[in-house]
């Protein structure tokens, strides 16, 4: 059997590698369609002495500067070839919104009539829905679009995973599943697998320019706490205060390990908030982080895809959220329970 698994996002790295090592004994062919040529090539690195998970890996990163509709075209000529020098007898994607995994199941089709599509989740979007879901563009005007400018084998998607193309889901929760979802074949995702040998040595190839993490004895590490977006305590310093004195309640300050939000700048002044605790590079991403946590580790932060991915890669660990927004959907707050995140109060400034 020949899989391929479409990529273009951490977390459908992580999962395409827990599939891959289920089917170890088949061939697996990963398809990097990220926008980050950096992040692709540490992908492609860690899995290229691994190649009993993934045989061979092909990059159609989107180049920099290039038009959209020029670069796709340049992607399906590259996936007729791949596709018929081996035929996929299943195609796995985060997203079938994305335009390479369509014209990838149509040319298969063309070759085995019987490939299928498969979902790998892509986090609170498989529960929760898509934003749009009942936006009139994103129902009619955008699919009648795409097929007129790239052809009839386009099918919409209303919510992520729930195209046409698309029989079989794997979702960290399948009973939390969104309705459109629901009509597909759930699996559960194995967590097991992500403690595998041959997993943890993946981990460790992208992790392995992290020089920071080297100097970190984990073993020391009993909390980790994950900041919202900067822009929440940059506004509000009694925010950030109330953070602190919450998490201090419970844990001594060495022993907690700060995981800034990606796309925060003021490093300057979390130290000086957190002078005695450890410092996570901000860019590293909870993926990455887990395996180095004991299961002992309690994660605790602002509501996120951050936990959910913690709770769902790692479902032995606590996760505790803050219970600080308002209009939080009741759906939203039930698939944390679900999965059995629980909440926390704000200690008072």
């Amino acid at each position: 059997m020949t899989h391929y698994f479409f990529i273009s996002t951490p977390l459908h790295f992580f999962i395409a590698t827990n599939l891959a090592i289920l089917h170890e004994h088949d061939t697996n062919i990963a398809i990097f369609i990220g926008k980050s040529e950096k992040t692709t090539q540490q992908y492609a690195k860690a899995i290229h002495n691994n190649t009993e998970i993934f045989s061979q890996h092909f990059d159609l990163t989107i180049e920099e500067g290039k038009q959209k509709f020029t670069h796709r075209k340049l992607c399906f000529s590259q996936l007729d070839h791949i596709i018929a020098s081996n035929v996929p007898d299943s195609i796995f994607t985060g997203s079938d919104r994305r335009m390479e995994f369509q014209y990838a199941m149509h040319k298969a089709q063309g070759l085995n009539a019987n490939v299928e599509g498969i979902y790998m989740d892509d986090g609170t979007v498989s529960y929760l829905g898509h934003k749009s879901i009942h936006s009139v563009f994103h129902r009619y005007i955008d699919p009648t679009l795409k097929k007129l400018v790239y052809g009839f084998w386009w099918k919409n998607a209303l919510t992520t995973g729930s195209s046409s193309w698309i029989s079989k889901a794997y979702l960290a929760a399948p009973n939390d599943a969104h309705t459109l979802l629901q009509a597909k074949t759930l699996v559960a995702l194995d967590p097991d697998v992500f403690l595998n040998d041959k997993f943890i040595k993946v981990n460790e190839r992208l992790i392995e320019n992290y020089d920071e993490l080297t100097l970190i004895n984990f073993e020391q590490v009993n909390a980790v706490l994950c900041l919202p977006n900067e822009s929440f305590y940059l506004k509000d310093a009694a925010f950030l205060q109330k953070i602190k004195n919450t998490v201090f309640k419970h844990f001594q300050p060495h022993e907690i390990a700060i995981k800034a939000h990606p796309k925060s700048n003021n490093m300057t002044l979390l130290a000086h908030v957190f002078p005695d605790s450890i410092h996570l590079p901000n860019s590293l991403g909870m993926e990455l982080l887990l395996p180095k946590l004991s299961n002992n580790t309690v994660i605790v932060g602002d509501v996120s895809t951050a936990l959910l991915t913690a709770k769902w890669l790692k479902p032995k660990i606590t996760v505790q959220a803050f219970e600080v927004n308002n209009d939080m959907s009741k759906q939203l707050k039930r698939l944390f329970h679900s999965v059995g995140i629980t909440f926390l109060s704000l200690e008072p400034v």
